[in-house]
């Protein structure tokens, strides 16, 4: 489920999908800037209020996979990207 924007972020919706795995997309991989790890933080917070947190998974959206026409990133920023979603999945180890 890709949840980059706030303005789509419902996670009501996750209610739906109680005892499953969730992967949820919350870092946008088309902008080189890098996302403020507390703001996902309270996301992951807020989806943890629909579901067991142990059904959460956290990953990018998109991947990397569009032409260079479409996601102006640099590799080291898709780099940090990755950095990024690895704290967030210790984060939910934690």
């Amino acid at each position: 489920m890709e949840f980059d924007d706030e303005k789509y972020c419902n996670f009501s919706l996750l209610e739906k999908r109680q005892g499953q795995k969730i992967v949820l997309g919350l870092v946008n991989t088309q902008p080189d800037e890098l996302e403020d790890k507390e703001v996902l933080l309270k996301r992951l917070e807020e989806a943890n209020k629909h579901v067991d947190p142990k059904q959460i998974c956290i990953a990018t959206q998109y991947v990397f996979a569009s032409t260079e026409a479409g996601n102006l990133i640099s590799e080291e920023g898709q780099w940090r990207k990755l950095d990024l979603v690895h704290e967030l999945a210790e984060s939910l180890n934690a």
